[in-house]
């Protein structure tokens, strides 16, 4: 790199390149532990921009049996790189990012179908080396995902193979689907025999270990029947820290950008400037009065690494791309009959700044209706946070302005709907 000191890796999620290029890195390898510790099959959802794909990326090389060679090089000054487990480059691991797929109604079943059929050959010559000599040709006489999964599997467990299953973005396709397709092609595909659902009945029993990440509940009720093995740390106290950034974390930060002469500002001033926009994320009841709040973590290095290349914060503190990544929500609380009274329902929780509610853990998108499912749904997105707790029910509030701001724009959203009907 150009650059004389760590470069932030402003969307970058990519671990080996940040590793390898010397970009700024905040250690979050100190959980790799609690992960093992907590159950060999973990689900978590996080809002958008939280620094998930970076998180899992870090995984598929600490864990990757390819990689061992490389773990001491990769994880030099890491906290897990002077602690590693039992399980460090033990496994095969197949990384799936549902971001990938998509399409038309016509394809959506052809190109998932695709994705899945790259992924696994790519999987099976990756570790070709550790299955016996005719494995590729064998695997070349199947065509479908389906085929290919099952020879996969059956193969892997003849060998005694151990396999990770890392998903990234679970549910960006069929949020994606029922964003833009509707509730019918969305319900196709995740109930009865949709390809889908199908897909998590087979990574059931054959995964040694499974993480699988996204921003919301639904599309893992709906496909429950097919995969239903999982444990959610979404709310465990232990995991409330492991992604976004803490305040100790951003002002080490700082403090780098100041001791190699490129951030030319006072550490206080920055943090009050940043605190109100990016700060106040709490996902646990079990820490809200000991842990302290988290912020964004995507919206502080695009903060940062602003003020370094131009000497000054950035004229919007929420970044239009943040603000993009949120319009899903829009339309999917659209799905729901809204009418007035939901109007009146959101506009209260805008005024009042919060709420009082039971957070649902699984829900289906049948539930929407319910307030207080409709209220979880917010929570998970990020557009509420947890700051307290009222008898059995949780305190929850809008975490900053970044969010109060995306509330506005789904309001201005309504208005121009409205408007033109």
């Amino acid at each position: 790199m150009a650059t004389a000191y760590k470069a932030l890796p402003y969307g970058i999620s990519n671990f080996r390149r940040i590793r390898e290029e010397n970009y700024y890195f905040v250690d979050k390898s100190s959980y790799i532990p609690v992960l093992e510790d907590a159950a060999s099959f973990l689900f978590l959802i996080r809002p958008r921009r939280f620094g998930k794909s970076l998180f899992l990326s870090m995984l598929r090389y600490y864990y990757d049996i390819e990689e061992k060679d490389n773990f001491a090089r990769l994880f030099d000054g890491l906290w897990i790189g002077q602690h590693p487990t039992q399980w460090q480059g033990k496994f095969q691991v197949l990384h799936l990012d549902f971001s990938q797929t998509g399409g038309d109604i016509e394809t959506l079943d052809k190109n998932f179908d695709d994705y899945m059929i790259v992924q696994y050959r790519a999987f099976a010559e990756k570790y070709a080396a550790y299955y016996p000599a005719g494995y590729l040709e064998g695997l070349a006489r199947y065509d479908t995902a389906s085929a290919i999964m099952n020879y996969v599997h059956s193969a892997a467990q003849r060998q005694g193979c151990k396999l990770y299953l890392i998903v990234d973005e679970y549910d960006n396709f069929t949020n994606t689907v029922l964003n833009e397709q509707g509730e019918a092609i969305y319900h196709a595909m995740t109930h009865a025999s949709g390809f889908y659902r199908d897909v998590f009945k087979k990574f059931k029993g054959n995964f040694d270990r499974i993480l699988m990440l996204g921003v919301s509940p639904v599309t893992m009720d709906d496909v429950t029947s097919g995969y239903n093995i999982a444990t959610s740390i979404t709310m465990d106290g232990r995991f409330n820290q492991m992604l976004g950034f803490s305040e100790t974390e951003v002002r080490e930060m700082i403090r780098y950008y100041q001791s190699v002469g490129v951030l030319q500002a006072d550490e206080d001033s920055l943090i009050a400037e940043m605190k109100p926009w990016y700060d106040g994320y709490c996902f646990s009841e079990d820490v809200v009065y000991t842990d302290p709040k988290m912020f964004n973590s995507d919206m502080v290095t695009y903060y940062v690494n602003h003020y370094i290349q131009h000497g000054c914060p950035p004229n919007e503190m929420l970044n239009r791309d943040i603000r993009a990544q949120y319009t899903p929500l829009n339309r999917l609380i659209s799905l729901n009959s809204f009418d007035s009274s939901y109007k009146e329902f959101l506009l209260k929780i805008v005024n009042d700044g919060s709420v009082r509610s039971k957070l649902g853990t699984s829900f289906s998108i049948n539930q929407l209706t319910d307030p207080s499912i409709f209220i979880s749904l917010l929570f998970y997105y990020g557009m509420l946070t947890i700051t307290g707790t009222y008898g059995a029910m949780q305190i929850l509030s809008i975490p900053n302005k970044s969010s109060r701001l995306l509330y506005n724009d789904y309001e201005a959203l309504r208005v121009e709907e409205e408007d033109v009907s």
